[in-house]
């Protein structure tokens, strides 16, 4: 890798050649940043409809259709590119400090880059640092602010948002973890153990209290992509072999009476509904205003387990795919709540990285696939927001698990592509109109060769 973060051994139009060229290139991007013409209120809800008010988000269902509602009474579409804030491109160096030309100075991340796994680095952000200089975290998250209202984006995720991080000007999801810290087995806490209620309640209070008279928040993630469903046998053995906990002695009871595929399934399910029915009442007891958004599931989720979401307010989840509609309608049909992806994406083999979980044949076709993925979806009458994963191109020498896709709306110099942003505002301006069925979805499928 060079000292911007790129791929040395190869070629491609737009490569940063020297400094000079990055800054002519940031210096033009910062011009044509002017709000768009979206029809959006302060909270990104569309100015000409009008619902209850209740100084926080909502959902409600009208004339069929699912719609979160804004503080103000507007109707609002969630739509997100979480992490166009101050990080991204983050890489482990230590051991194998000869594959970069040269590296960002030590004190650049600070301790949130603190990994356990070795010194860890982020090239996009010393980028920032060379674009704005001093007070360059303050910069990237105006900058983050800038690009939202110029393109149509309505909402940011507040750990990976610099906008809405600290002092949130734009609305913002929040994923809470806190209650999945303890002891777990394919992320299955002990939901038998007497500590388990206990740390429920305290991590609700400490995370949501100091939210809960907050209008920006749209809402909380209780989770992501647990990997136990379809697992079920392999979670009963994995507690059955493991240390004496409360959660073994409880599964050894219930087996007593029969061990058998059903019942070890029948058992994780019924831990499962402990596990959400504590969080779930934990929300609503600190923090009544706003949403629970869920647990965000994997797009292939089997239906017995999308069942048991049906207290959250939204059903969230993420669907990797060229089009998401058959999942939406999937989880509509079961849960009865509106639906909320979570994370999607596409990408193309290039610039030294790797292609995505999504693939289409190059930058202009991940255009015409975003536009394709997202419009098909808010045709669908549950459908509230997508949010797109992730801002920024990972690095090409990987995140901690080695994944380095070119999935981002910017690369690692902090420039956008283009041929994504502009298909993108062209979607987020008909999106409206698109959800209340007055037009129709775009229908151009993306080349994938």
């Amino acid at each position: 890798m060079d000292e911007f973060g790129q791929w040395i051994h190869a070629d491609w139009p737009g490569k940063a050649r020297n400094l000079e060229q990055l800054r002519k290139e940031w210096a033009e991007e910062e011009k044509s940043l002017t709000p768009g013409d979206f029809n959006y209120c302060k909270y990104g809800g569309y100015l000409n409809t009008k619902a209850r008010a209740t100084g926080f988000f909502r959902v409600e269902q009208i004339d069929g259709k699912w719609w979160f509602v804004d503080p103000d009474g507007h109707l609002f579409l969630g739509i997100g590119v979480p992490g166009m804030g101050t990080g991204g491109a983050e890489t482990r160096v230590e051991g194998r400090e000869k594959y970069y030309k040269a590296l960002p100075p030590d004190n650049l991340l600070g301790p949130a880059m603190a990994t356990g796994r070795g010194r860890n680095v982020s090239f996009r952000s010393w980028n920032l640092l060379r674009r704005f200089g001093e007070g360059w975290r303050d910069k990237a998250a105006e900058l983050e602010r800038k690009r939202m209202e110029a393109w149509g984006l309505t909402v940011g995720e507040s750990y990976f948002s610099a906008v809405t991080a600290e002092h949130p000007t734009k609305p913002y999801l929040t994923m809470v973890r806190e209650w999945q810290t303890g002891p777990a087995v394919l992320g299955m806490p002990d939901v038998y153990s007497e500590e388990f209620p206990r740390m429920v309640d305290q991590a609700a209070a400490k995370a949501l209290t100091p939210r809960k008279n907050d209008p920006y928040l749209l809402g909380y993630y209780v989770g992501n992509e647990v990997p136990w469903p379809g697992r079920e046998a392999e979670l009963i053995d994995m507690v059955l072999a493991g240390k004496d906990s409360s959660m073994q002695r409880a599964a050894k009871a219930f087996l007593a009476a029969g061990d058998t595929p059903q019942r070890r399934k029948e058992f994780v399910f019924e831990s499962f509904r402990k596990y959400l029915g504590m969080i779930n009442a934990a929300v609503k007891k600190y923090d009544p205003n706003h949403l629970n958004l869920g647990l965000r599931f994997g797009g292939r989720t089997p239906d017995d387990v999308i069942r048991l979401a049906r207290d959250f307010d939204v059903y969230s989840l993420n669907p990797y795919a060229y089009e998401p509609t058959e999942q939406i309608k999937k989880a509509y049909e079961l849960t009865g709540r509106p639906v909320l992806i979570g994370e999607f994406h596409n990408g193309v083999p290039g610039n030294g990285l790797a292609a995505s979980l999504v693939q289409v044949r190059d930058q202009k076709e991940r255009g015409v696939g975003y536009r394709y993925y997202v419009e098909q979806a808010a045709a669908l009458p549950a459908f509230v927001g997508s949010n797109w994963f992730l801002a920024t191109d990972e690095s090409v020498t990987g995140r901690m698990d080695g994944e380095n896709y070119n999935f981002g709306w910017v690369d690692v110099t902090d420039r956008p592509y283009r041929e994504l942003v502009e298909a993108a505002k062209a979607t987020h301006k008909r999106l409206f109109a698109v959800h209340s069925g007055t037009e129709p979805p775009f229908s151009q499928k993306a080349k994938v060769q």
